[in-house]
């Protein structure tokens, strides 16, 4: 009889250490493939070591805040997640008012590294939004307009540096929150024709070399030396990857440097020419199940929380590779969106792997 109390101590410890790591191993062993996928096209694209060991280390960085996120609680965060937005802001502002030597104001360099705070604003918006608007259990629609307003002024800052495609997604994971919180249907309607009255606005905003980007799109073979050079070799690439693709590293547009960014924005060109309509098939099976994966985590979870932050990020995520791909093949125009986990990019790859870690959390714990 003495040895219970011992006995059932010993019971919960062990239950919260197989609690602690009670993951979607599917969901990290997609991820893995991922990763490592990208370093291979990576190198094929650049065929630089320095690129890849670079792009190597952030994704190590990545594991290991992916796991350090994965094994929190997400109810004692709650707090932490709620205030989140404001150091989004923060790096917002400090990246518009530091000095540049481009046309862009996208990064802050700490010297041994880089990251571009836009990123980071569209990974805490809607973990905040979403913390602010479950804090109660009745949703006001002020609290609806506090969360838009804030995603406004949020997209507006990243939309300033300028980086429309990211502004765009910052955009939508703030709004997605107040969507899949239960909005009415008739403010979204609103919402959406007000947003349609503002894009002669947006356009004026616009840097003329954005402008151009969607003259191209609208006309890609007006100017395929110049303006169209970028969606001319890419369609070439993946028109002659075929079925089966013409082998790894065996891809004449990537070789010999006809892909421009072809290891970040556009590499889904080379992945495409090099492993032909099969390889592609792979990735979005890969792709698929993940997202998959990520939203049957907001369909099982008892949290409004959880369900409001993973179906938000997982909505993103999807999001993210449905603009990179269709930029790639031209049927939206270039806007300078890397390929989740494959594109070499240091801080999407890091953003991505916590989104991933966070998910994971709210699937533990709820």
């Amino acid at each position: 009889m003495q040895n219970k109390p011992l006995s059932f101590s010993v019971d919960i410890r062990l239950n919260q250490r197989r609690n602690l790591l009670n993951f979607d191993y599917s969901i990290v062993l997609t991820v893995f493939l991922l990763g490592l996928f990208g370093l291979a096209m990576i190198y094929s694209a650049s065929g630089s070591y320095t690129l890849v060991l670079r792009q190597a280390m952030y994704f190590f960085l990545g594991v290991i805040l992916m796991i350090t996120a994965a094994m929190s609680n997400f109810r004692k965060m709650e707090p932490i997640y709620l205030n989140a937005v404001w150091i989004g802001f923060f790096f917002l502002v400090l990246v518009l008012v530091l000095p540049n030597s481009g046309t862009t104001n996208r990064w802050i360099n700490l010297g041994f590294i880089g990251f571009q705070p836009s990123e980071l604003m569209r990974f805490l918006l809607p973990i905040s939004a979403a913390a602010y608007l479950t804090r109660n259990p009745q949703i006001k629609l002020s609290d609806w307009i506090i969360v838009l307003i804030t995603t406004l002024v949020a997209f507006i800052l990243v939309f300033m540096q300028p980086d429309f495609g990211t502004s765009a997604i910052v955009l939508l994971s703030g709004i997605m929150p107040i969507v899949l919180s239960g909005l009415p249907w008739r403010f979204i309607i609103y919402s959406f024709l007000g947003g349609i009255g503002t894009l002669p606005f947006l356009w004026m905003g616009l840097m003329d070399y954005q402008k151009e980007r969607i003259y191209t799109f609208i006309s890609p073979e007006a100017d395929t030396l110049g303006s169209g050079w970028n969606i001319a070799q890419s369609k070439i690439a993946i028109g002659s990857g075929q079925f089966f693709g013409k082998g790894y590293m065996e891809g004449s547009q990537s070789q010999l440097d006809f892909i421009p960014e072809s290891h970040t924005d556009f590499i889904f060109a080379v992945i495409v020419e090099e492993f032909g309509f099969l390889g592609a098939l792979g990735l979005f099976l890969l792709y698929a199940f993940l997202i998959h994966r990520l939203l049957h985590v907001a369909k099982s979870s008892n949290s409004k929380f959880a369900k409001l932050v993973s179906a938000t990020l997982s909505i993103i995520l999807a999001a993210y590779i449905t603009l990179n791909i269709s930029m790639v093949v031209g049927i939206f125009p270039v806007v300078g969106m890397p390929l989740p986990f494959i594109s070499q990019g240091g801080t999407a790859l890091v953003v991505n792997m916590i989104t991933i870690g966070i998910i994971l959390s709210l699937r533990r714990t709820t």
